[in-house]
Formats: C-alpha cells, structure tokens, sequence
C-alpha cells in the first residue's frame, strides 16, 4: 500500500480504495480547451458596445496608442483601417526565397486594424513602449504583459467588394445580414472578414484565428480545426484553391454560448480555423495556424506564435526583423537563441556566460511595439506610416 501511495503520489494522482474517482473540471483552459476558449474570447470582444461597434471597435487602434500623448478611447471613432503590413513583407520574403506565389492572392483588397484592451494599452503606455526612446531605454530588460491584456487584429472589405470575393455566395443586400459592418474612417461602409485574437491567459499568450464562413479560402492548404464548436472537424483543404467550403455547423454547446450572446447575430456567420498553444506537436511537427486574409499569400508558412516570437528591437530601438520574415520567408518552430543572443563561443550556454551578448529584446510577442514605436528621436516626433490609419 505505501508502495503504491508514493507511485501514485509520484505521478500527481491518489485514489484511496472505496471512493470513487471525481470528475475534475479543467485546470488550464488555456491549454488544455484552447478551442472552447478561443469562442468564450470571440464572443467577449464581440459583444455589443453601442451603436453598430462590437467591443473590440472601441479599444485602442495602433493609431491610439503610438502617438504623442496617448490616450485610451473614451467615445468610438470610424475604423481606422490600413493595408495589411504582413501579407506584404510575407511575399517580398519569399521573392526572395524564390518561392512561388499566387497570380491573384485571395482576400486582395483587404485592409485591417490592430486593437489593444485596456490592461495592454496601459502596459505599453507606463513603460514607455509606445516611442523609440522608451525602448531605447527598456533594451535588455524582461518585458512581460499583465495576464488581461487582450488584442486582436480585425480585417474588413468594402461592402461592395463582398459579393465578388465570396464567389457569388453573397448578394450586396445580404451583406449586412451576413456580414458584421461598420463604418470606416473613409465614411464607406466596411464588412468583417477575419480576426485574429491573443491572450496572455498563458506566458506564451493564447493564439487563434476566426474567418467568415464564406472566405473562399477558409480552410485551404492547412485546414481548419475546432474540437469545441465545429460539428466536422478537421477539415481538408479543398485540392483546388479559393472554391469555398461548407458552413461550419456548430456543436450545441457553442449554439448554447452564441443563444445567450449579446452581439450582432452576424458574428454566428463566423468560424474558429484554428488555436495554437506551442510552437510544436508531441511529435516534434511545427505547428502551423495561418488566415487566408490576414496571411494571405503564405499560409503553408504560418504559425503565429513563432512569427510573433520574434517580435523585438535592437539597441536603437528598431525592428529586428520584418514582420517575422527572413530570407527563407516565415519561420516555424521554437523560438531560436540566434535572434536575441550573439555567440562568440560554442556550444552557447545561457545569459551571463561570457561569449554571450544580447543582439535584441523581446516585446512579448507584440510586433506593434518594435513596428509601430513613434520615432521620438527626432523632431517633430514622427509616426509609422505602416500603423497609421487612413
């Protein structure tokens, strides 16, 4: 008996003879439920806050928050929308890789938003993260977001471009009825097509990625996966490109969440592709999440939580890299020591270690910080062009 007391004990259980085993609810939802989570999120930043705004449209924009004198919203402004900074860099990397890719890229035309909650604009405002000075001064140190803070990054189409882009599936009068609109700062109207959303409910945050269920290339390439809301999961990428898919049924328990959500019921159009929650399966295989809009172009290439691993700036307080890319397009896997730590000696052992030099500092995987910094070492200051929105 004390033999088996210890094994048990040893491996985190202990059942005494007679009693019966007692359900357990979930210790990490984070990791352990990333899909049933990902929706509990998707519903949170979608509930309604007003008007025609979801409460993600009333955070702060990168707009907001890398500027002279930041302050976080108090009234709703019109989406302040720019051209995609990733899809970009992603095919100039892999021109230069000399890789392959599409004549027409699915979700052309597309223009996004990045939006932060209040715990995470906060963060980057009181640490001076916001401008190149302040990151200039934080170089080397440990940067970690509060376990609230949330962000997302929303990508819309004209309205008018919707029945085009779904193949035929939407008429212009459908649109609103299947599509959650608003208006953008141009005073057109602007359909939601896709978001991203991360949390840092885990160090590493929480990664997952929603596409409306007529994006013709939902699920090309890798699929999408939903073990909590989707009756048929996975699913397979169609053999030929940009042909659409069948609507993701959902599951009853997220028909249950979405009956009692205060939102726009256009949001019920939406589905989960995918959560990430490691960088690799228990096989050692790259885990791979991409967005047809938001990546479009090089989904193969995807993985959101290394792309963002290498968010960082160098002692000037520049960008170490753009956007994630490098000569061989985007990388998968771990993060890799080379990206933040130079080595004069080998094997590198850790920091502290003479032959060990820190080259970059991490953002916590927040590329706005390095990408979007107010470059405050010049006057007048001046603002990104790539986070300015139109």
């Amino acid at each position: 008996m004390r033999r088996s007391i210890k094994t048990a004990l040893a491996c985190g259980v202990l059942l005494l003879p007679g009693l019966p085993v007692a359900a357990q609810t979930t210790p990490n939802p984070a990791m352990n439920s990333p899909d049933q989570l990902a929706w509990q999120f998707f519903i949170q930043v979608n509930t309604r806050a007003g008007g025609s705004n979801a409460l993600f449209e009333t955070w702060a924009s990168d707009s907001d928050t890398f500027k002279v004198n930041p302050q976080f919203p108090t009234t709703p402004a019109p989406l302040a929308l720019h051209e995609p900074a990733v899809p970009d860099a992603g095919r100039v990397a892999l021109q230069r890789a000399g890789k392959l890719l599409p004549a027409i890229p699915p979700g052309k035309g597309a223009l996004e938003e990045s939006r932060r909650n209040k715990e995470s604009f906060d963060f980057i405002v009181q640490n001076n993260l916001y401008k190149v000075s302040g990151l200039r001064a934080a170089f080397g140190k440990t940067i970690s977001f509060p376990v609230g803070a949330m962000e997302v990054k929303a990508n819309w189409m004209l309205v008018t471009d919707i029945p085009d882009f779904s193949g035929g599936k939407v008429t212009l009068a459908d649109v609103p009825k299947l599509y959650h609109v608003n208006t953008g700062a141009d005073g057109k109207q602007y359909a939601f097509v896709s978001m991203h959303i991360i949390s840092k409910a885990v160090p590493n945050w929480t990664w997952a990625t929603f596409e409306h269920q007529f994006n013709p290339a939902r699920c090309d390439i890798i699929g999408c996966r939903d073990s909590f809301g989707a009756q048929t999961s996975p699913v397979s990428p169609n053999s030929q490109a940009n042909q659409g898919y069948p609507d993701c049924v959902k599951t009853p328990p997220l028909k249950a969440m979405i009956a009692a959500a205060d939102w726009d019921p256009a949001f019920a159009n939406y589905c989960l592709k995918g959560s990430q929650t490691d960088f690799t399966d228990a096989t050692g295989l790259d885990v791979r999440l991409g967005n047809s809009v938001t990546e479009n172009g090089f989904v193969d290439q995807s993985s959101c939580i290394t792309c963002h691993g290498r968010a960082a700036w160098d002692s000037k307080g520049a960008a170490t890299s753009q956007a994630g890319f490098d000569d061989n397009g985007a990388p998968l896997g771990p993060i890799q020591p080379s990206w933040y730590w130079s080595f004069s000696s080998q094997p590198p052992i850790f920091e502290g270690m003479s032959g060990v030099a820190q080259i970059a500092t991490s953002a916590d995987f927040v590329w706005s910080i390095p990408f979007c910094a107010l470059d405050d070492t010049q006057t007048p200051p001046k603002v990104n062009r790539n986070c300015k929105g139109k």
